[in-house]
């Protein structure tokens, strides 16, 4: 009797555990609720690029393809740090939204929710220009995901 107790107070704790980590992995990645707890959208993946090694550089993400209509964007670095410094969105109407950024990039980590001004336009592109660290660890990718 006493081994069924203890195997189901593990069960009890293994469940809470579970349940506490999966709500610490939605705060860490922005479930895409506003600060009261209303449903504000979910992050969507929009697109990579590679960046260059050396020198301030510009690049551009391909969006065109999503159908999606996005209210903020976030820049995630991988491989390397990523000195980001202006953003410049066109919208599938041809219109654009400069945004700058001027924000290091810790490989590993991403910007802060960035508000797009055409809360109803679809996104067809991203310009980038950035700066990769000049630290000869390999290579660096940018991604962009857009809250819907």
């Amino acid at each position: 009797m006493q081994k069924l107790v203890t195997i189901a107070v593990a069960a009890v704790c293994a469940a809470l555990l579970v349940s506490d980590a999966q709500a610490q992995r939605r705060d860490r990645d922005g479930d895409g609720r506003k600060g009261d707890g209303r449903p504000g959208g979910n992050w969507v993946d929009l697109g990579c690029k590679d960046v260059s090694f050396f020198g301030t550089d510009r690049d551009t993400i391909r969006v065109g393809r999503r159908e999606g209509r996005f209210k903020a964007i976030r820049l995630a670095a991988k491989g390397n740090d990523v000195e980001m410094l202006d953003l410049k969105v066109i919208y599938s109407n041809g219109e654009p939204d400069d945004i700058q950024v001027r924000s290091l990039i810790r490989q590993g980590t991403q910007t802060r929710p960035l508000d797009l001004k055409g809360r109803e336009r679809a996104i067809d592109k991203i310009e980038m220009v950035y700066r990769k660290r000049l630290n000869f660890r390999g290579t660096a990718t940018v991604c962009a995901q857009g809250l819907d």
